[in-house]
C-alpha cells in the first residue's frame, strides 16, 4: 500500500565483482535467474586454449630459433660509391643522364666545352712539325759531314801512301848516293855522275818533307772533320729528343681532350647529381656518384654474438624497404677490431672512470642472390641479418619438445580449473 506524497521506497542490494560475469537462464516469467561464472563457459575455455597452445608454439619457435641464429638490427646496405669528378676545368656543354638513371659502363655522362683543349692541341701539332723539320735538318747535316769525314779520311789515305812511295825513294836514292860516293873514290864514276846523284837525293828528301806535311795535314782535317760529324750526330739526338718530347706533349693534350666526355666507369645508378648544363667546373670537383648493382651487407654485431660466427654460414637478410621480399646471403668476413676502434676518435680507456660497454663488430654478408631492378637497394638502407651460427635442430624433435610442453600447460590448466570450480 502506497502513502499519498511518499515514494515508494527502493532497497539498493550490493554487487557483487562476479555479477557482471553472470548470464540469466530464465526464458519465463517468474522463473529463478541462475549465474553461471566467465570461467565456465565453454567458449571461453575453448578460446583460452586456443590462445595458450598458440603462445607456446610461438615461444617454442622463438627459443629454438634463437639457439641456432643470430641476429642484429644495426646493419645497412654497403657498396662501392664511385665519385664522378671531372679531369680539366671548364664549362659544360651537355648532360646525358637524369637522376637516379641506371647507365652501363661507358655509357656517356656529360661533355665538357672541349675548344680550349682543341686550340692546345693544334699548337702541339705545330711543335711537333716544327720539331721534326728540324730532324730532318740535323740529319742531312750530319750525312753531309759523314760524307765530308769519308772524303778527307781517303785523301789522308791517298796522302799516307805517296808519304810511303817518298820514304822508298828516298831511301833508294839515298843508297844510291853512297854507292856513288864509293865509286867515285875509286874513279869508277865520273864527279858529274856523283853530283846528278847527290841532286836526286836533294829532291827526294825534300819531296819526302812535302808528303809528310801533306800527311799530317790531311790527317788535322780528318780529325776535324769527325768532330764536326759527332757534333751533327749530337744534334740529331736532340733533334730526336724533341720530336719525342712534342708527341708526348701532342698526346698528354690530346688525352685532355679526351677527358671533355666523361664516362661512366662502372654500371649503376646515378646518384646525388650535383650539377647542370653551363656550370663551370674545376679540376677533381664531385659532379655525382655512381652506385654500381653489386651489394652487401654490412652488419654490427655484439662481441658476445661471434662466439660461432664463421665465414661461409647462410644468412636470411630482411632489408626494412622491402619486408615481404627476404634475401639470401653468407657471411664473407669478420672485421679484425671493434668499429668503435677504427672511428676519427677512437675511445681512449686509460684515463678516468671506466664503464664496461658491448663492443659492436662490422661482419660482412655478400648476397648469394643480387636485388631485381624493381628493388632499388643503396647504401645506407636499414636491413636486419640472421645468422645461421649452429646446425638447426631436428623438425621432429622441435614438435616433440614443443607438444609436451602444450600438454604439460594444458594439463595444469586444466587442473587449477577444476579447482577452481570446486572452489564455487
Amino acid at each position: 500500500m502506497q502513502v499519498l506524497g511518499h515514494e515508494p521506497s527502493t532497497r539498493q542490494v550490493p554487487r557483487s565483482p562476479d555479477d557482471d560475469l553472470l548470464i540469466d537462464l530464465g526464458d519465463e516469467p517468474g522463473a529463478e535467474k541462475q549465474k553461471i561464472p566467465l570461467f565456465r563457459r565453454p567458449w571461453f575455455i575453448i578460446g583460452a586454449a586456443i590462445v595458450l597452445v598458440l603462445a607456446i608454439v610461438y615461444t617454442g619457435t622463438i627459443f629454438f630459433h634463437s639457439l641456432t641464429h643470430e641476429s642484429t638490427d644495426d646493419a645497412f646496405i654497403d657498396a662501392h660509391i664511385v665519385s664522378i669528378a671531372p679531369k680539366i676545368a671548364g664549362r659544360i656543354s651537355a648532360i646525358r643522364v637524369q637522376d637516379n638513371q641506371l647507365v652501363r659502363k661507358g655509357d656517356l655522362l656529360l661533355e665538357i666545352d672541349p675548344r680550349d683543349i682543341a686550340a692546345m692541341v693544334a699548337q702541339k701539332q705545330a711543335a711537333l712539325d716544327v720539331a721534326k723539320a728540324r730532324l730532318e735538318n740535323a740529319r742531312m747535316s750530319a750525312e753531309q759531314a759523314e760524307a765530308h769525314v769519308n772524303t778527307l779520311l781517303a785523301a789522308y789515305a791517298s796522302a799516307k801512301a805517296s808519304t810511303a812511295a817518298a820514304v822508298a825513294d828516298t831511301a833508294k836514292v839515298q843508297g844510291d848516293l853512297a854507292r856513288n860516293s864509293g865509286l867515285m873514290a875509286s874513279g869508277a864514276i865520273s864527279k858529274q855522275d856523283f853530283q846528278h846523284s847527290k841532286a836526286d837525293t836533294t829532291s827526294s828528301e825534300a819531296t819526302l818533307d812535302s808528303k809528310k806535311k801533306q800527311l799530317e795535314a790531311a790527317a788535322a782535317f780528318a780529325d776535324e772533320s769527325r768532330k764536326q760529324a759527332g757534333s751533327a750526330r749530337a744534334q740529331v739526338g736532340a733533334a730526336r729528343a724533341e720530336v719525342a718530347q712534342a708527341e708526348a706533349e701532342l698526346q698528354q693534350t690530346e688525352l685532355q681532350k679526351s677527358y671533355s666526355k666523361i664516362t661512366a666507369p662502372e654500371a649503376g645508378r646515378v646518384t646525388n647529381k650535383s650539377i647542370e648544363p653551363g656550370s663551370y667546373v674545376q679540376v677533381g670537383q664531385p659532379l655525382f656518384a655512381i652506385v654500381p648493382p653489386q651489394v652487401w651487407v654490412t652488419a654490427n654485431f655484439k662481441e658476445t654474438q661471434l662466439a660461432d660466427m664463421r665465414p661461409g654460414q647462410p644468412t636470411q637478410v630482411d632489408v626494412d624497404a622491402y619486408p615481404a621480399r627476404p634475401l639470401r646471403g653468407h657471411v664473407d668476413s669478420i672485421q679484425a677490431g671493434s668499429g668503435a676502434r677504427f672511428s676519427l676518435l677512437p675511445p681512449e680507456n686509460a684515463t678516468g672512470n671506466f664503464v664496461k660497454v658491448v663492443q659492436r663488430v662490422p661482419v660482412k654478408i655478400v648476397l648469394d642472390e643480387q636485388p631485381t631492378v624493381q628493388q632499388i637497394l643503396g647504401p645506407g638502407m636499414s636491413a636486419v641479418p640472421d645468422v645461421r651460427v649452429a646446425a638447426s635442430f631436428d623438425p621432429a624433435l622441435k614438435v616433440t619438445i614443443v607438444s609436451a610442453l602444450a600438454i604439460l600447460l594444458l594439463l595444469g590448466g586444466t587442473i587449477w580449473w577444476l579447482r577452481r570450480v570446486r572452489t564455487r
